[in-house]
């Protein structure tokens, strides 16, 4: 007997599942400890949104709408099931490359550094000719261990797009699901890069003299990571001050970020916890977790806004919303914009003065290096959003060469062809960082404009933000702050 189909209300019943069920693994992953569930019990417990009978009936479903709002949640979920069906068909690669990354050890002189502690082992090393042997350690990793599941991975994604979603490639995959035109985003960017290049260089190349102690020209983005902690300030931002810290600035809007029932902040220390931070939403409204692992400085507090930005923002989503509103989005825009709305307060020279307790001219100095690093990110991923689309468009997926060459041009730093699948991210995540800088910064402006520098200090200003976060993610984030703002979104310059 041949199987029911599924109402529309069944189908999201089961996506949402399905993301409940991945959030509390990755959880458990995350913290390092051993999880009941696995990728493949998950998806045989919920088949029905990877099931292709499930995409051509919402597809038929929109068609016979009888609203645009209407047919706006079912695009929504139907782009929900795609997104859950390459999950799906690149789970087993993923599972493996995460196997092997966790215990991957990468050898520099007599230590062996985890693969996941590389980062902040940058971060923190001082010494030019050991971060060098760090970057040929992990290129001979990544060419052996990473790059071929990553490329199979990668393989599996375009394939489920074109074969079984009907798309030309991955580009045009991702401007349907999100409703807007790279082109357009990519006329922008080439303008916002070269708006910016003299001023860029200008500032970073005797910022990298100094710290680095070696010239510019040739010098590996390694070495960009450890520049770019700013660690001269870290005696100010102790491990045992983090907590402090981010309480009593959220404390200022009206949100209780460590006395909230719904939010489980974990910033313990344990030797298998990842030391990314990140927020996970197990239930949207209802369980959010921030896990974060510090390591002591100003990276803590840079690193705990913005996951606890993400919180803020899942925390206050309408728990009226339909599901696919609070679980599901187009754009993680909206999502990131609060992230990186909290996380720019560190460069607020009112709230280092006022919150973190630096004078007036530590402030001042720091919130001006700030600003270049906002720069020279906001750049990083400018170069990354064009390598990656002239890398889906041309159809090469061997091809390092855009992404070496773009990100060179936009940021002065040699980047290794070895990583350039590793520094890849799915769904163009590179353009929705961007996309929540400019919200952020149109958002940042608007408070600023209506409460002060020391916005964070007025729960009146916590209101807005609620209110805003209420709607959750049916919008994108020019739909949402273009009226509120009376403006679209723009990159500071």
């Amino acid at each position: 007997m041949a199987a029911k189909r599924a109402t529309f209300e069944t189908v999201v019943r089961e996506i949402d599942g399905i993301h409940r069920d991945l959030a509390r693994l990755s959880v458990d992953e995350r913290l390092g400890r051993a999880s009941a569930l696995t990728n493949t019990d998950i998806f045989e417990s919920h088949p029905v949104p990877t099931r292709p009978e499930t995409l051509a009936y919402l597809k038929e479903l929109i068609s016979s709408s009888d609203s645009p709002e209407q047919a706006r949640r079912v695009e929504t979920a139907l782009f929900g099931c795609m997104d859950l069906t390459i999950h799906k068909e690149t789970s087993n690669l993923v599972d493996m490359l995460n196997f092997y990354t966790a215990r991957g050890r990468m050898h520099v002189d007599n230590e062996k550094v985890p693969l996941l502690e590389v980062v902040p082992w940058l971060q923190r090393q001082p010494d030019f000719d050991k971060r060098e042997q760090m970057r040929k350690e992990c290129g001979i990793f990544f060419k052996a261990i990473n790059n071929p599941m990553l490329t199979g991975i990668l393989e599996l994604t375009i394939r489920a797009v074109k074969e079984q979603f009907g798309f030309e490639n991955y580009v045009r995959f991702a401007e349907a699901k999100k409703g807007i035109s790279l082109d357009d985003y990519e006329k922008d960017y080439r303008a916002y890069l070269d708006a910016t290049t003299d001023t860029y260089r200008a500032r970073i190349t005797p910022w990298v003299e100094e710290e680095i102690g070696r010239p510019f020209e040739n010098l590996s983005r390694y070495h960009a990571l450890y520049m770019v902690r700013i660690k001269r300030f870290d005696h100010f931002f102790p491990v045992e001050r983090l907590r402090e810290i981010v309480e009593k600035t959220f404390a200022g809007l009206g949100f209780g970020l460590f006395a909230r029932r719904d939010l489980v902040v974990d910033l313990s220390e344990g030797p298998a916890k990842n030391p990314d931070g990140v927020c996970i939403g197990v239930e949207i409204p209802g369980e959010i977790h921030v896990l974060m692992k510090p390591v002591g400085g100003l990276i803590d507090v840079e690193t705990l806004f913005h996951e606890a930005g993400h919180a803020f923002f899942l925390s206050h989503i309408s728990p009226q919303l339909p599901v696919v509103y609070r679980r599901l989005y187009r754009s993680p825009a909206l999502d990131e914009t609060f992230a990186f709305l909290f996380m720019e307060l560190i460069g607020n020279p009112v709230w280092l003065n006022t919150i973190a307790g630096l004078s007036t001219k530590e402030a001042e100095d720091l919130a001006d290096l700030l600003r270049t690093k906002r720069l020279c990110l906001i750049r990083r991923h400018i170069g990354k959003f064009l390598a990656e689309k002239e890398l889906h468009e041309k159809g090469n997926i061997k091809d390092s060469g855009p992404y070496c060459r773009r990100l060179e041009a936009a940021t002065g730093f040699v980047y290794e062809p070895e990583a350039y699948l590793v520094d890849m991210e799915s769904d163009f995540y590179s353009l929705e960082y961007l996309r929540a800088w400019a919200g952020a910064h149109l958002l940042q402006s608007h408070l600023e404009a209506a409460f002060g520098k020391e916005w964070f200090t007025s729960p009146q200003a916590g209101e807005l933000l609620k209110q805003v976060a209420s709607g959750g993610r049916r919008d994108s984030v020019e739909e949402v702050l273009r009226p509120l703002c009376g403006r679209p979104p723009y990159l500071p310059a």
